[in-house]
């Protein structure tokens, strides 16, 4: 059933179809926050969270984009708010250099630690709406015109933003 359909029944009240919405979206929103938080049982409260809101608000929602575009926003906005409460911001370490402990040396993956968290420590630092659009372009894979839509800015916007997050990358390597 496509998403129309479902949110026709959810205005109808049909609270099935708001099941169904949950399950259609769960993982994909789930993977989000979980790239934010890092803390598995944060992301599933967070995760109740967005649909607990979005069911509240599911009125409110104009059609203008996709759903998933509207619960990620959702997704994104609480995350964000999470992460200004918590005080202690440590970066973890990589799954990428956790699966590669077998294969290389301790003093290689010493090595990815210290860039990886020099790289994060960058993102982590940069302004929220170059910030986004870093983790949306290069974690998420998402397209200049899928960002455009899911933050609602023009797709000129997307890419200069992209562009000085990157000059702001190259700056800290130097």
């Amino acid at each position: 059933m496509d998403e129309k359909e479902i949110l026709k029944r959810i205005l109808l009240g049909d609270k099935e179809a708001f099941g169904e919405l949950f399950l259609k979206h769960q993982d994909f929103i789930f993977k989000i926050i979980f790239g934010y938080v890092k803390v598995q049982e944060d992301a599933e409260d967070i995760l109740s969270d967005v649909f607990l809101k979005a069911y509240e608000k599911i009125e409110d929602f104009r059609g203008d984009s996709k759903i998933s575009s509207w619960l990620y926003r959702i997704a994104y906005n609480l995350s964000m708010n999470w992460l200004e409460r918590k005080k202690d911001r440590n970066v973890d370490i990589t799954p990428e250099i956790e699966n590669s402990v077998k294969e290389d040396s301790y003093e290689k993956i010493f090595e990815k630690a210290i860039i990886s968290k020099s790289l994060g420590n960058v993102i982590e630092g940069m302004p929220d709406k170059y910030k986004i659009i870093i983790k949306l372009y290069y974690f998420e894979e998402k397209s200049y015109d899928e960002i455009s839509e899911i933050l609602k800015i023009p797709i000129n916007t997307v890419k200069v933003h992209l562009f000085r997050a990157k000059k702001i990358i190259e700056e800290s390597i130097k």
